[in-house]
C-alpha cells in the first residue's frame, strides 16, 4: 500500500514526471497488416511474414500449456504484434493497453535456440504473470481504473528481479538451453561474489554509479531459481496470488515470502547469495589456474576490453567500454599506454572484426522516422591512414569479417521475413558477390574466412550450435564438429586451426579444432570466463578478454602443445539447478516438430483499429504528465501504437469550474497529428467598488466579485520527428506547426466590458539537437548543442494577439574533470502586443525571478554540474541514494518593456536581472521502487533585490521501467 500511496502522491503533487502509457514506437506506414486468431492469441504481423507467423502460432499454442503450469493459471487471450523491420532484438509484455510485442530479428549473442521460440517462452511467462495478478485483483480496482489498475499494482509491488527472473527460469526449464545454462549469463555474479563480496540488496537491485551491478535478469534468475528449488514450485504462485488478493496491504510481496520461507525479500537475497558465495569461493580456492600476463591497465572504474587485434609486434587494437567513458576503439602499446582511435556509433552485439590495419564493425542506423525500422551499416576504418569506408547491405547485417585479400566483407544477414543468409559484399562498390541460405533457413554466427573461397561460421541447428565450413561458389556446407559443445562463439582461423570459445565445461573457455586431424582440444581454463580471442599469426600466443568483477581485462597466454587437453578429457558441465527445476514442469515442449495446421488469416485493417479503450479513472488523468485532477477520464491506445486518445471531464479546484476535454494523436503517418478540444466554464474575480449612505455619510466598500464565462479551445499540431543519429552523436530534427483557436462567450455573471470573440494564433517551430553519447557516469553530454526557434502570430480572429519571435540554444562542454559537465544557455525574444492581450514568453528567466511583461528580452545561463560522490547509501526500505550531484549556476537577462499608467504607455524601461546559486540533488530510489527519483533543492541569490530564494526540485523517470 505504501508504494501505491507513494506513486499516487507523486501524481497528485503535479510535479515534473517523465512518464506516459507504455509506447514503443511505430512501424512504417507502408506495411499492410494481417492477423491470425487462435483460441489464446491474436497475431498481428506484416503480410509478407505469413509463413513465420503460421509457425509462431503453432509455437505459442504449444507453449501455452507448458508456460502456465507452475503458476497454475491459464491467461486470457492476448494480442502479439510482430515488428519485423526493426534492427533491434527484443520482446515485451505490457498492460494499458494489454499486448505483447516481438522484435523478430535475432542478434548474434542469442543462446542456441530459434529466436522466435526464445521470445515465445520468455514473453509468454510475462503474460501468465500479469494475467494471473489481474485475475486475483479485487474487482473494484478494475472497475475504477481498467487495465491501468493492473499495471499500477504490477509495477508497484512486484520487483523487476522477480518479473524477469521468473521468465528466465521458464525459458531455461522449458528448453535444453536458456540463459540459466549460459556461462556468460551466470559469471557476473560469481565474479562479484568471489572478488568483492555481496552487495546490499538495494545496490544489487537499483544499481550503482560506483560499481558495475549485474542486471535484474541475472539477479532474478539466481533468486527465483534457488528459492524455487528450496521451497518448491508453488512458491511464486503463492506470492503472485497474495499480491493480487491483498493490493491494499502494506507489503503483500514480503508477506507472502514470509509465510512461505520465513524471510522477506532482503533476507531471502542475503540467504541465497551467502550460500552461492560460499560455494563459489570454495570452488575458487580449489582452482589451479595457468599463469597469464595481464596487458591492459587496471582501471578505477568498471572497464571492458574486448575484440582485440595485433596491429604489429608492439601494439594492439581493442574495443573499450566503461562506466565513465563512451565506447571507443583504442590502441595499446607494449607499455600499456592507451590512445583513443575512434568513437563509433551503436555497434550490434558480437559484430567487430579486424584484419591487418583495418577494423570492421556493424553499426545501427535508425530509420529517419519509424522507431520500428532501421538499417545496419558496415563500417571499415584504416588505423594507419584514417580512411573510412562504408558498405550498405541489402538487409539487416551483423558480424562482418574482412577477406584475406582485403577486398570483400562477409556478413550475417536477415531480411524482413526472417530469412537468414551468409552474404559477401565487395568493399569498393558494395556489390553483392555471394549469398548462401541453408535449406532449413539456419541462423549464422561469427563468420571467419578460411581463404578467399571458403568461410567457417557457427550454424544454429535444432540440436544446438555447430561449426560449419562453407564453399562460396557452390553454396554447400559441411558440419565440422558434430559433438554438442554448448554455447560456441568467436571463431578465429589460423592455418589449419579454428580457435573458438565454448561453454562446454560450464565456463567460457578457449578451444581449438584442427581441420586435418578432426580433433578438438581444450586450451585455457579461466577463473570466470574468457571471450574474443585473437591469435598471433604464428599461432604461438593468444590475447583473451578475461572477465573479472571490474570488467574484461586483456591477458596474453602461450599456446603450447603440451597444454592441450582432448575434449574427451573435459567433463561436460551439468546445470544441476536448471535440471532440478525442469522436474517441476510438465516437460519440455517439442517446438521443432512440423505441424500441418494452417491457421486462418485475414487482413488487419488499420482504419478499423484506431481506438482501443483500455483504461479509465474517476479522475482526470493527463497521460503525458500523469497530472491528476478531479473529474473522469477514458484512455485509448491502439495495438499498433499509432493512435492515442483521451476523453474526459476535469474540474478546476481553484476556479471551481469544469470543462469537457478530448485529445487525439495520430502517429501512423510521416507527420504526427495532434488534435485537442476543450469546452466549459472558466472563472475569475474583479474588484467591485460600492458606495452607500449612512447618516448622510458616503461609505465606499471594495469587494472581490466572482464571475464566469464560457470558453472553448481547439488546437491542432503537426510535427515531423526526424531521427538523424549517426556515429557517436544523437541527432534529432523536428519542424512543427501549431494552430490555436479560443472562443470566449459571456454568461449572465460576466462584466459588460469583458472581451467576447475569438483569439487565433499560428506557431511555426524548428527544433534540432546534436548530442554526443553519454557514459553511464556523465552528468551531461561532453559535447553537443540544442537549437530551438519559434515564431507565433495571430493572422486571424477578432482580436490580434500580436506576435512573438524567439530563439534559444544550449551548448554542452566537458568539465575540468571526467564526468563533470558545462551547460551554456542563450535566448533572445522580441514580442509585439496586438492590444490588451499578448503571447506568453518563450525563453528562460533567471532562476528565482518572477516574470514581467516585456517587448524584448535576452537571457543567458551557465551551469557547471558535477557528481560529488556515489555513496550507495541504504536508509532501510525508505530510500537508496546512488549519487549526490552539485550544480553551480549563474543566470542573467536584459529586459526591455513599456511602462503603463491607466492602460496607456507612458514610457519604456531597460533593466538587468540576474541570479547566482547552487543546486544539490540526489539520484535515488524511494521505497525500493525501481523508477529513479532526482530530488534536491536550489538556493538562488538575486543581487538586484538582495534576496535569497529556495526551491524544491523533484523529478521521476519512468523510462527505466
Amino acid at each position: 500500500m505504501k508504494k501505491l500511496f507513494f506513486l499516487l502522491l507523486i501524481i497528485f503533487a503535479g510535479m515534473t514526471v517523465d512518464a506516459q502509457y507504455f509506447q514503443t514506437g511505430q512501424d512504417p506506414a507502408s506495411i499492410k497488416w494481417r492477423q491470425i486468431n487462435t483460441e489464446n492469441f491474436q497475431l498481428i504481423y506484416p503480410d509478407y511474414f505469413e509463413l513465420q507467423a503460421q509457425k509462431l502460432a503453432y509455437t505459442l499454442k504449444k507453449v501455452y500449456k507448458y508456460g502456465s503450469y507452475t503458476l497454475n493459471h491459464k491467461p486470457e487471450k492476448i494480442s502479439v504484434i510482430l515488428h519485423t523491420q526493426t534492427v533491434k532484438s527484443n520482446g515485451l509484455v505490457a498492460y494499458a493497453p494489454k499486448r505483447s510485442e516481438f522484435y523478430t530479428t535475432p542478434h548474434q549473442a542469442i543462446y542456441p535456440q530459434n529466436w522466435l521460440e526464445q521470445l515465445a517462452l520468455h514473453e509468454f511467462r510475462h503474460v501468465v504473470q500479469i494475467d494471473k495478478l489481474n485475475s486475483e485483483l479485487p474487482k473494484i480496482i478494475k472497475i475504477l481504473l481498467g487495465e491501468q489498475g493492473t499495471a499500477l499494482v504490477f509495477g508497484a509491488y512486484l520487483p523487476w528481479w522477480f518479473i524477469e527472473g521468473d521468465a528466465v527460469v521458464t525459458e531455461t526449464t522449458l528448453s535444453n538451453f536458456g540463459r540459466g545454462r549460459f556461462p556468460s549469463f551466470l559469471m557476473e555474479h560469481k565474479a562479484q561474489m568471489v572478488e568483492k563480496g555481496r552487495y546490499s540488496y538495494d545496490k544489487a537491485y537499483n544499481g550503482s554509479y560506483q560499481d558495475f551491478v549485474p542486471d535484474h535478469y541475472k539477479l532474478g534468475y539466481h533468486l527465483v531459481a534457488n528459492s524455487r528449488a528450496k521451497y518448491g514450485s508453488g512458491l511464486w504462485n503463492s506470492v503472485l496470488k497474495r499480491v493480487g488478493d491483498k493490493p491494499f496491504s502494506f507489503t503483500p510481496f514480503n508477506k507472502a515470502l514470509k509465510l512461505k520461507t520465513g524471510m522477506n525479500k532482503v533476507q531471502l537475497y542475503n540467504s541465497v547469495f551467502d550460500s552461492l558465495a560460499l560455494a563459489w569461493q570454495t570452488e575458487d580456492k580449489n582452482l589451479d589456474l595457468t599463469v597469464s600476463k595481464i596487458i591492459s591497465q587496471q582501471k578505477q572504474t568498471y572497464t571492458n576490453y574486448r575484440y582485440s587485434h595485433w596491429l604489429n609486434n608492439s601494439e594492439i587494437i581493442v574495443y573499450k567500454t566503461a562506466l565513465d567513458k563512451i565506447p571507443a576503439f583504442v590502441k595499446i602499446d607494449k607499455n600499456g599506454k592507451e590512445e583513443t582511435i575512434l568513437h563509433p556509433g551503436v555497434i550490434f552485439a558480437e559484430s567487430i572484426n579486424h584484419r591487418k590495419e583495418w577494423i570492421v564493425w556493424a553499426e545501427q542506423t535508425p530509420d529517419l522516422r519509424w522507431s520500428h525500422s532501421g538499417r545496419s551499416e558496415i563500417s571499415l576504418f584504416n588505423i594507419n591512414n584514417r580512411k573510412r569506408l562504408k558498405v550498405k547491405p541489402e538487409f539487416k547485417a551483423f558480424a562482418p569479417a574482412i577477406s584475406p585479400d582485403m577486398n570483400n566483407v562477409a556478413v550475417v544477414e536477415s531480411d524482413f521475413s526472417s530469412n537468414y543468409y551468409l552474404s559477401v559484399y565487395r568493399v569498393s562498390d558494395g556489390k553483392l558477390l555471394h549469398r548462401i541460405q541453408t535449406s532449413n533457413n539456419n541462423y549464422f554466427f561469427t563468420p571467419e574466412w578460411v581463404n578467399d573461397r571458403e568461410i567457417v561460421s557457427i550454424l544454429l541447428t535444432p540440436e544446438g550450435k555447430r561449426i560449419a565450413r562453407f564453399d562460396l561458389q557452390s553454396g554447400k556446407h559441411k558440419i565440422l564438429i558434430k559433438k554438442d559443445l554448448g554455447e560456441i562463439k568467436h571463431l578465429r582461423v589460423v592455418g589449419n586451426n579454428i580457435y573458438f570459445i565454448s561453454g562446454y565445461s560450464g565456463k567460457n573457455c578457449l578451444y581449438v579444432y584442427n581441420t586435418e586431424t578432426d580433433l578438438v582440444h581444450h586450451i585455457y581454463e579461466p577463473r570466470f570466463g574468457v571471450e574474443a580471442p585473437t591469435i598471433s599469426p604464428n599461432g604461438q600466443k593468444a590475447i583473451l578478454s578475461d572477465y573479472t568483477a571490474d570488467g574484461f581485462q586483456l591477458i596474453e597466454i602461450k599456446l603450447k602443445k603440451e597444454n592441450l587437453e582432448p575434449i574427451s578429457d573435459i567433463n561436460e558441465n551439468r546445470y544441476v539447478l536448471a535440471d532440478q527445476l525442469t522436474k517441476h514442469e510438465l516437460g519440455i515442449p517439442e517446438l521443432n516438430s512440423t505441424d500441418s495446421t494452417v491457421y486462418d488469416s485475414k487482413k488487419y485493417r488499420k482504419i478499423n483499429h484506431l481506438f482501443n479503450f483500455h483504461s479509465w479513472a474517476p479522475a482526470f488523468v493527463d497521460i503525458g504528465s500523469y497530472d491528476i485532477q478531479p473529474g473522469v477520464s477514458l484512455m485509448s491506445q491502439n495495438k499498433l501504437g499509432t493512435a492515442e486518445t483521451i476523453l474526459g471531464y476535469r474540474w478546476d479546484v481553484s476556479e471551481k469550474t469544469g470543462e469537457f476535454y478530448a485529445n487525439y494523436k495520430y502517429k501512423g503517418w510521416f507527420p504526427v497529428l495532434d488534435f485537442e478540444l476543450s469546452s466549459g466554464k472558466r472563472a475569475s474575480q474583479y474588484m467591485l467598488v460600492t458606495e452607500s449612505k449612512e447618516n448622510d455619510v458616503v461609505v465606499t466598500d471594495t469587494a472581490l466579485q466572482r464571475f464566469t464565462w464560457n470558453e472553448t479551445n481547439f488546437q491542432t499540431d503537426i510535427k515531423v520527428p526526424l531521427n538523424l543519429s549517426r556515429g557517436a552523436y544523437y541527432r534529432f530534427l523536428q519542424p512543427e506547426i501549431n494552430y490555436d483557436f479560443t472562443f470566449y462567450k459571456k454568461d449572465n455573471t460576466t462584466p459588460d466590458n469583458f472581451f467576447e470573440g475569438n483569439f487565433q494564433s499560428v506557431a511555426y517551430r524548428l527544433y534540432f539537437h546534436q548530442l554526443r553519447r553519454q557514459s553511464y557516469q556523465d552528468v551531461y553530454p561532453n559535447f553537443g548543442f540544442i537549437i530551438d526557434g519559434i515564431y507565433r502570430h495571430s493572422p486571424f480572429g477578432s482580436e490580434n494577439l500580436g506576435e512573438i519571435m524567439a530563439g534559444q540554444a544550449v551548448v554542452y562542454f566537458p568539465g575540468v574533470i571526467d564526468n563533470h559537465g558545462i551547460k551554456a544557455y542563450g535566448g533572445a525574444q522580441t514580442k509585439h502586443n496586438g492590444g490588451m492581450f499578448s503571447f506568453s514568453d518563450m525563453i528562460r528567466y533567471p532562476r528565482g525571478w518572477g516574470r514581467t511583461e516585456t517587448k524584448e528580452m535576452y537571457s543567458f545561463a551557465f551551469d557547471y554540474k558535477m557528481p560529488l560522490f556515489n555513496p550507495d547509501w541504504s536508509l532501510g526500505s525508505l530510500a537508496y541514494i546512488r549519487r549526490i550531484n552539485a550544480s553551480l549556476f549563474a543566470d542573467y537577462a536584459r529586459l526591455f518593456g513599456n511602462n503603463y499608467d491607466n492602460g496607456g504607455i507612458v514610457g519604456t524601461f531597460e533593466t538587468d536581472i540576474s541570479s547566482f546559486g547552487l543546486e544539490l540533488t540526489g539520484d535515488m530510489n524511494f521505497l525500493r521502487f525501481y523508477a529513479p527519483l532526482n530530488i534536491g533543492f536550489r538556493t538562488s541569490w538575486l543581487p538586484e533585490v538582495k534576496k535569497v530564494y529556495f526551491d524544491f526540485l523533484f523529478s521521476i523517470d519512468f523510462t527505466s521501467l
